[in-house]
């Protein structure tokens, strides 16, 4: 009885890592009936791995190239003695680039934040709109969508930022800019505004018309209430990277 019950959900797990790019219909109405998400997990995480390990160069070249002028400029920095404030910098260089070698680490944790951010927001929007759906369920459609959100933003990120070198990036925001997306079309935008327009690139674009098709169906709600929802999460996120973005 658990074999035959078990069996066809990991099939629709496996399933729907594809389907959600190829045929995302069919991975909606799955995942109205089964709410998986565990293989979508594993491939989003492994994707974003790939991407973070090949961009990790080029946030070391970034770094740096603005970190120390970023300190320097810091009050708490700027008050200190010359030779104290040389330490400081270095000893917080050190710290940066300690930590960026193992930034690939928080790509699952990332992945499981962001799934359970847009699942609440989802839940609270089926709550007002009268939907059918449940947490489990969009926190399931968010981690399926997130392999292309996520994972296959990460990895294409990584992979150009392969083939161009590290040496091509001097910011941070400049790396996830190799996507297309609205900030092209204000060429000088950098720091908050390039890190917001960047939001509105391809992949998460995507993504957004992904999850309002998908609580469409998964949780039956009405196109106007599933597209404002979807694009007030793409907005909440737009904001998180523009105020990461701040300094680069």
């Amino acid at each position: 009885m658990s074999t035959s019950t078990t069996q066809p959900a990991r099939r629709g797990g496996l399933s729907n890592v594809v389907d959600i790019i190829v045929a995302p219909s069919a991975a909606f109405g799955r995942l109205r009936e089964v709410p998986t998400w565990g293989w979508a997990f594993l491939v989003g995480a492994v994707l974003g791995i790939a991407g973070t390990v090949m961009a990790i160069p080029a946030v070391m070249h970034a770094l740096d190239l603005t970190l120390p002028a970023q300190l320097a400029a810091d009050p708490s920095t700027a008050k200190l003695p010359p030779d104290q404030q040389q330490k400081q910098i270095a000893m917080v260089m050190s710290i940066s680039k300690t930590v960026g070698k193992f930034f690939w680490v928080f790509a699952p944790v990332g992945l499981l934040i962001v799934g359970l951010v847009q699942a609440l927001g989802m839940t609270i929007a089926n709550a007002v709109a009268h939907g059918d759906g449940g947490f489990k369920k969009y926190f399931a459609l968010s981690l399926n969508v997130a392999i292309v959100g996520f994972g296959l933003n990460s990895l294409v990120v990584g992979i150009i930022v392969l083939v161009r070198g590290p040496d091509s990036f001097e910011t941070p925001t400049a790396i996830q800019a190799v996507i297309p997306s609205l900030a092209m079309l204000v060429p000088g935008a950098h720091g908050a505004l390039a890190g917001f327009l960047g939001a509105f690139n391809v992949f998460y674009l995507w993504a957004t018309a992904l999850l309002a098709l998908g609580m469409t169906v998964v949780g039956r709600l009405s196109r106007s209430a599933a597209w404002t929802t979807a694009i007030v999460l793409l907005v909440l996120g737009a904001g998180y990277l523009a105020y990461g973005a701040r300094n680069g």
